[in-house]
């Protein structure tokens, strides 16, 4: 996919555009996102085209748990609960946007074109990918 235009990631302060410090890793060397290498050897910058796609990617892991809206939508009588996701405020006062300008070529990892064409190169170096796994926030999970 051929880039040219402005793009936006929503960052840490001081420069969004850093990779993010090892430090900040969690006990599985992840940073708790869905593309994070699951063996902690490389960091994953994320960007769009539309700053709304910043906060789609980053607030995901602030989403209300689905299996609970389930449940809940099980429990008898009027249903006059709307539960709202949390964000704390710690998070917000820590990110900022950051703007740039792209040129050149990308991978559309959510087109049918690349998720196709990356699956053939990387078939041999990669672990089958069966699932999302949510618990963890990993890319992919090994096939048992």
């Amino acid at each position: 996919m051929k880039v040219s235009g402005v793009i936006y990631r929503l960052g840490r302060k001081p420069d969004p555009w850093s990779a993010p410090d090892w430090a900040l890793a969690g006990a599985d060397g992840t940073f708790g996102n869905r593309f994070d290498d699951p063996d902690a050897l490389y960091r994953v910058l994320y960007a769009s085209s539309q700053r709304v796609g910043c906060f789609l990617e980053t607030l995901g892991r602030f989403r209300l748990d689905l299996k609970l809206l389930a449940e809940l939508a099980e429990i008898e009588g009027e249903d006059d609960y709307c539960p709202l996701g949390e964000v704390p405020l710690e998070w917000v006062e820590r990110r900022v946007m950051g703007v740039a300008t792209a040129r050149g070529e990308y991978a559309d990892i959510c087109s049918s074109e690349w998720i196709s064409r990356l699956r053939i190169v990387l078939a041999g170096h990669l672990p089958a990918c069966v699932s999302l796994r949510k618990s963890t926030s990993r890319f992919c999970t090994p096939s048992s």
